[in-house]
């Protein structure tokens, strides 16, 4: 424990034996007036501990969450150290008709966490498992770990995680994403988008199963063969049905030695067409091997917009060489690149800085995320340039338009009685701002309108701000409709876009016989009343 302040559990239980003749301390009483220590102590595992908000160190010994932005209060947070200490956790908070939340990592930012109030904060953080076994090729992790814990290790051990549908035997198989820090469980029950999806598929593809706690405390395995209708639902929907307490996935050999080639550029603001007309012309020859961010913000001291692109190449150097040629032929004002461990990837890329911008702490911070199957420079040229208008009269304004691209072919090639959920498979760009279609080109990617911002008092403005440029992206996607990744999703989207209308029929089944009170899920619920 961090503090004496923090009760361990022979603190906690002598606490309760006490209770019926000496008044709870200071620390027991939630500022709600519940005395949650005698609800949980009694039983709890001795790597348990309780921990009320007074605490002065509460904010250091608790996780804590990287956006403030609508996020969820809690009167009291317990660290379970077993499978054992949730299921009691979730019984004793049903019985005393408590609201829970479990926290993994604590990167989620949606409307809907802020209809939790003062509820049970169940902290995941002493699940810790990472086991990876390199004679069955398997990769057991517990809800505490994130991308950075378990990928060192597999690169020492020359392994990946694996998809079945990679698009040869040599491929890599880890759909591992863009930010070192993300909670790994947290980010797979999404699908999981990343650098090297092109190749492996979606991380969702090379789970195996997972072992998990139901609204009601019981502990139940999900897998192709146990429970599978669970199994499919968590794949895509998975914040909806459970608290995970471990996960295994399929892992492989690595390819071209566990190395990499990450590529990073900046130019100037005016090289933003030329740069979208070229990310334009590779539509139809993506390689499978590249993963392409490109990150436009602006900067307040410079007093001018900000581009740069960051991209990865599995292979060599000389793979990779023509492609860096064309984007070098566009005149960057600094650029590297430089072969490295795919385990380093995360915090090497973007001159060192993606993995760090990623990562802090009690930010206000929201986005718009649109998926597309075609780019329209025209339109990513407009968006581009509203942005940095926006920006330019609004220094507490730090936001960032991304733009992120992926090959498809791998992930659309997987059958669709095995995909999972997620509804997003052709997608071929993730533009992020603050079905799959046989038809779909090679490429997809998401545009990310990121919102960073001082707090509520610009909510409104940001929000207003935000609406037409999704609206721009939307109309020349290529889908016709709002199509987005879930754990990049606002959260006004609603959940046929979330899941797709074709999945939700069974998705409502499935939540009614898991999850009938709707204990989960407040960030994107399942609406139990849906018609269709």
């Amino acid at each position: 424990m961090h503090s004496n302040m923090h009760l361990t559990l022979a603190a906690v239980v002598a606490t309760f034996a006490l209770e019926s003749s000496a008044r709870p301390s200071l620390y027991e009483r939630s500022a709600d007036g519940v005395n949650y220590t005698s609800i949980f102590a009694s039983g709890l595992s001795p790597g348990a501990s309780i921990h009320y908000p007074s605490q002065p160190d509460f904010n250091t010994s608790t996780v804590q969450r990287y956006s403030l932005w609508e996020d969820p209060t809690f009167a009291v947070t317990v660290k379970p150290a077993t499978e054992r200490d949730i299921q009691l956790i979730v019984r004793r908070a049903n019985r005393n008709n408590r609201t829970f939340f479990a926290t993994g990592g604590g990167h989620g930012a949606e409307p809907g966490f802020a209809t939790v109030k003062n509820a049970i904060n169940i902290d995941l953080s002493n699940f810790r498992q990472n086991e990876l076994d390199t004679t069955a090729n398997t990769l057991t992790i517990g809800p505490g770990i994130s991308f950075r814990d378990f990928e060192e290790n597999l690169y020492k051990a020359s392994k990946l995680m694996h998809s079945a549908n990679a698009l040869s035997t040599n491929a890599p198989s880890t759909a591992v994403g863009n930010i070192y820090c993300v909670n790994m469980i947290g980010a797979t029950i999404g699908a999981t988008v990343g650098p090297y999806q092109g190749l492996v598929g979606l991380a969702i593809d090379y789970l195996l199963s997972v072992r998990l706690v139901t609204a009601i405390g019981n502990i139940v395995t999900a897998s192709a063969t146990e429970n599978p209708g669970l199994f499919w639902a968590v794949r895509g929907a998975g914040a909806n049905f459970g608290i995970i307490t471990s996960a295994v996935f399929k892992v492989t050999d690595a390819p071209n030695q566990g190395k990499l080639v990450s590529i990073d550029l900046d130019f100037p603001p005016s090289a933003n067409v030329s740069l979208f007309k070229l990310i334009q012309s590779m539509e139809n020859t993506y390689p499978k091997e590249m993963g392409f961010n490109l990150y436009g913000g602006f900067n307040h001291t410079a007093n001018q917009s900000t581009l740069t692109v960051a991209m990865s190449y599995f292979g060599t150097q000389a793979a990779a060489q023509p492609i860096i040629d064309q984007f070098v032929a566009i005149g960057p004002t600094r650029w590297q690149n430089k072969t490295v461990p795919w385990s380093d990837l995360s915090a090497a890329q973007n001159f060192g800085a993606s993995g760090e911008t990623g990562c802090f702490k009690g930010v206000w911070n929201n986005h718009y995320t649109v998926g597309t199957n075609r780019t329209d420079a025209a339109t990513y040229a407009k968006v581009y340039s509203d942005f940095a208008t926006f920006a330019r009269s609004r220094p507490w304004f730090n936001g960032i338009l991304a733009i992120q691209r992926f090959n498809t072919e791998v992930t659309l090639a997987l059958p669709k009685s095995e995909q999972g959920v997620y509804p997003g498979r052709d997608i071929s760009t993730f533009i992020k701002h603050p079905s799959g279609d046989d038809d779909a080109l090679l490429t997809f990617g998401n545009s990310i309108i990121d919102n960073y911002y001082d707090g509520d008092v610009h909510d409104e403005e940001v929000y207003q701000f935000s609406l037409p440029l999704r609206d721009q992206l939307v109309a020349t996607s290529g889908f016709g409709k709002l199509k987005t990744y879930i754990n990049y999703a606002f959260g006004d989207e609603g959940p046929e876009v979330w899941y797709g209308k074709q999945n939700l029929p069974r998705l409502v089944r499935l939540k009614k016989r898991w999850d009938p009170l709707n204990k989960f899920g407040a960030g994107n619920p399942i609406p139990l009343d849906y018609q269709g």
